[in-house]
């Protein structure tokens, strides 16, 4: 296809959907060659590079917030999307429009093409293309800092072609362990591979038998470490209602009392606290202050992270679609369960770990229902055997949403987990207009 024939932002967004997956190869070449061809972006911009199992999206989130509220210019690359396809390319937090998407995606067609005449076996998959994308756009538009979140992994992950003032692994668990994997140790070294010469790492909360496969890679690059738990420190962890938590946050000189964060989930403290971390080193000391990084997370969600969409009945959206989110996730409704029923909506890709993840449930949930989405990665009801007495499949998935809220009570909770491609159909069901 032409990018003459590209007129529309959708048909723009349909193109990028359209290109292929993977490569044979987990190769960086071709987007390396892609962004030398443009004079390398990635080199004109400061970035922070964010990987980790779970916890990258509000990480990003908070630092941008952080950022800006401190008067800097911000990108952020955020991978996936909930609402719209825009999401995946922000500068201080507002989606690119339209248009540049638009202007965007005709200018790197036309860059694949003129090396295809040099290299008529080149091509990009989707995320090169998108990364190549970012990296011209956040150039292009001099931010002062460019937050990239990994798409998978960390070493071979697309987005590393960057030397970047710091990296953040957030955490690592068991997730695409048949890109990345298939052991844990396998996951962690692919993570490290975001580290880099002399510059820092933020860790969150790293598993005990991998711990020393990240040390040792810092130690290769000489990397200073900032760990949670060792270097800077989370305490007075209070929960004050669903939407309100509190905590202290110090390392040995500092300590910020009474942060914020608008959520129940004990794991988002977690985030922030790890960006909090990376706006210290970030930010000249003179700069920083309690009130603005109170400001700073005392902020909305992200959409389909621990997202409350009704008090009465109790409704949560969570994008937990892995066993470490679900996890958290069961961790974090402990805090806010009390003798409530708890009813889970449950809908998943047929690739993730969805017996384990069930099993999980089942421990904690009274009823769970599992649906299906219209895609063609969705798991469907021949994908699930041996259903548990408390567990049903109902489909279409709207039909399912309706007979689940129609059972709460004043008493009960409902809980909507499995992807956030689920979590962006609920929030799309539930637009004013519809």
């Amino acid at each position: 296809m032409k990018s003459s024939e590209i007129n529309t932002t959708a048909q723009a967004i349909a193109y990028i959907h359209s290109l292929p997956r993977l490569h044979p190869d987990k190769s960086l070449q071709y987007v390396q060659r892609a962004l030398t061809a443009l004079k390398n972006p990635q080199q004109k911009i400061k970035t922070v590079h964010v990987t980790g199992t779970n916890g990258k999206g509000s990480v990003c989130y908070y630092l941008t917030n952080l950022l800006v509220n401190s008067g800097f210019k911000v990108g952020t690359f955020a991978s996936p999307y909930v609402k719209t396809f825009n999401e995946r390319i922000q500068i201080n937090g507002k989606p690119i429009d339209d248009a540049k998407l638009l202007l965007l995606t005709q200018k790197i067609m036309n860059l694949v093409t003129q090396i295809q005449k040099e290299n008529p076996d080149f091509y990009l998959v989707e995320f090169e293309f998108l990364t190549v994308m970012m990296f011209e756009y956040f150039a292009h538009e001099k931010v002062d800092f460019g937050i990239v979140e990994v798409g998978i992994g960390g070493e071979h992950d697309k987005t590393n072609v960057i030397t970047p003032e710091l990296a953040i692994i957030t955490n690592i668990g068991m997730d695409h362990a048949q890109l990345i994997g298939p052991t844990l140790s396998d996951i962690a070294q692919e993570k490290a591979g975001i580290i880099k010469f002399q510059k820092p790492v933020i860790l969150g909360e790293i598993p005990s038998k991998v711990q020393s496969i990240i040390d040792k890679c810092a130690k290769q690059q000489q990397a200073p470490v900032y760990q949670l738990g060792k270097h800077f420190k989370i305490e007075q962890i209070q929960l004050h209602d669903v939407s309100r938590t509190s905590f202290t946050w110090n390392n040995q000189t500092l300590s910020f009392k009474d942060l914020q964060i608008a959520s129940f989930a004990p794991t988002q403290v977690i985030d922030a606290a790890l960006a909090v971390q990376a706006y210290l080193i970030l930010c000249p000391q003179a700069t920083v202050s309690n009130v603005i990084i109170q400001k700073s997370l005392t902020v909305d969600n992200l959409p389909g992270r621990t997202q409350i969409i009704s008090r009465d009945p109790l409704i949560i959206l969570d994008g937990a679609h892995n066993e470490p989110a679900i996890r958290a996730l069961i961790t974090n409704l402990g805090a806010i369960r009390q003798q409530r029923r708890v009813v889970v909506l449950y809908a998943a890709m047929v690739d993730k770990q969805r017996q384990n993840i069930l099993e999980q449930l089942e421990a904690f949930a009274d009823e769970i229902i599992i649906t299906t989405l219209d895609e063609a990665r969705a798991a469907k009801s021949s994908d699930y055997q041996d259903l548990k007495p408390q567990e049903h499949f109902i489909q279409p998935w709207p039909i399912a949403f309706a007979q689940a809220v129609t059972s709460l009570d004043s008493e009960s909770m409902l809980v909507i987990c499995g992807s956030l491609h689920f979590a962006s159909a609920i929030l799309d069901l539930l637009k004013p207009e519809n």
